[in-house]
């Protein structure tokens, strides 16, 4: 007859709590990625300099990339930046990484 043990053991035989488990497993995840810290409405805005209720105006209109968490929105400052590059207008001349068209 087997026993079944439903307590998971850690590597030298102790019995693993679930808050270690836990642990080890949030250690496994960010090992394998790492990401930058999503921020809210008011620190982004005033990283790009706009009032934070625009920003959320524009989230909400799909016009700038950001995160729904149930009734939270985040922003990613790299997709931020990524949307920054990619609106902008005006001479493209002053620009180092772009060359003008021939």
């Amino acid at each position: 007859m087997r026993s079944l043990n439903l307590i998971p053991k850690s590597g030298a035989g102790r019995v693993q709590s679930g808050a270690a488990r836990l642990l080890g497993r949030a250690r496994r995840i960010t090992e394998q990625r790492t990401f930058t810290p999503l921020v809210d409405a008011k620190a982004a805005g005033r990283l790009l300099g706009v009032p934070h209720t625009w920003l959320l105006a524009q989230a909400r209109a799909g016009r700038i990339p950001h995160h729904r968490l149930g009734h939270y929105v985040r922003f990613d400052i790299d997709d931020l930046r990524q949307w920054l590059d990619e609106t902008r207008s005006g001479p493209e001349l002053d620009r180092p990484d772009r060359r003008p068209d021939p």
